[in-house]
């Protein structure tokens, strides 16, 4: 008997859903745990009884009345796990926080404790994927073309990067997207194209945390990579056809942009590979700058990243792939 794939997101991830179908058509399924629900929809335990005795473990789903015991699972798809959302009835603020944080840290053991088991992708690999310094180091030597870089909070080292760059500059965040200003406001963060007036600007501001500089890299399209096991999908997307688009295409819903099918050369896409295989990582998404000069260029890797809407509009079969991958033994 296949046993089902433990599915580890949230009740909104379509991602879930559409390999979920593809999982069904060719005998498989899945049990899906909605970290955001936790408090509310599941009762489990973990236990351990004696010194030779192994760990056991029961999850109980109310929503799907499905069952999850340690041995009725072997693979572990870590998709987009939200927060815990605390019991209704805890008004007290410093209770729900207390909530959240053991959830979060018993998720973290939980990810530890069944670590042996196949998780695409491993919990941890992915923090260590994350991390867009040692990601721009390993690109350069595996032979990507990356952007000259800067990180500093001091306003003189970061105004001679501009004038390195002939003040052709764009600055982006480490990981900050925004935040929420109120019921009805946000207020979001994208990478922005700068010239030397914009940045005196806000030199002075410089000092308050680490900026993030980059040499800004003309663009003739950019392409999201997406790499399913070994397999390879590459998304031309139109950023310059549109204004707002141009220094980041994430600036407004990305069905407004242009998205066509794209055949990536064959050593770049050797080199996406050997960088996943370098965090052992069954899945990642990239993104690619490819210059008027026709030059790639490597700006991050987000090995947990989103991909459904470029299925959607380019008809690329990935949650295909997706459900292959994850029903290989």
């Amino acid at each position: 008997m296949i046993k089902p794939i433990l599915v580890i997101t949230d009740k909104s991830d379509v991602h879930a859903d559409y390999v979920t179908m593809e999982l069904r058509k060719i005998g498989g399924d899945i049990v899906r745990m909605n970290t955001a629900d936790m408090a509310n929809n599941s009762d489990f335990f973990v236990e351990k009884l004696g010194q030779q005795e192994p760990w056991k473990l029961k999850f109980h789903f109310k929503d799907s009345d499905k069952t999850v015991t340690s041995d009725s699972f072997d693979t572990i798809w870590y998709r987009k796990p939200e927060e815990v959302e605390p019991d209704q009835n805890i008004a007290e603020e410093h209770a729900q926080t207390f909530v959240k944080e053991e959830y979060s840290w018993f998720l973290r053991s939980f990810y530890n404790l069944y670590s042996h088991k196949r998780w695409i992708n491993p919990f941890w690999n992915l923090r260590h994927a994350s991390q867009k310094l040692p990601n721009l180091e390993l690109a350069a030597k595996l032979g990507l073309k990356v952007p000259k870089t800067l990180i500093t909070n001091n306003p003189e080292i970061a105004r001679e990067f501009g004038e390195h760059c002939n003040w052709n500059l764009l600055v982006k965040t480490f990981h900050f997207s925004g935040f929420v200003v109120n019921k009805t406001e946000a207020w979001h963060c994208f990478a922005k194209r700068i010239n030397k007036e914009q940045f005196l600007q806000f030199a002075e501001t410089i000092n308050f945390a680490p900026t993030f500089l980059q040499q800004y890299i003309d663009k003739s399209i950019e392409l999201r990579v997406t790499i399913i096991g070994e397999e390879v999908f590459t998304a031309a997307i139109h950023s310059q056809e549109i204004e707002k688009t141009q220094s980041d295409w994430r600036a407004i819903d990305s069905y407004q942009i242009k998205h066509t099918v794209y055949d990536l050369p064959e050593d770049i896409a050797q080199k996406l590979l050997a960088f996943n295989r370098h965090y052992s990582l069954a899945f990642s998404t990239f993104d690619v700058i490819l210059t008027p000069e026709g030059e790639y260029f490597f700006l991050e890797c987000n090995p947990n990243g989103q991909w459904y809407w470029i299925e959607d509009l380019t008809k690329m079969p990935m949650a295909k792939a997706m459900a292959n991958l994850l029903m290989q033994n």
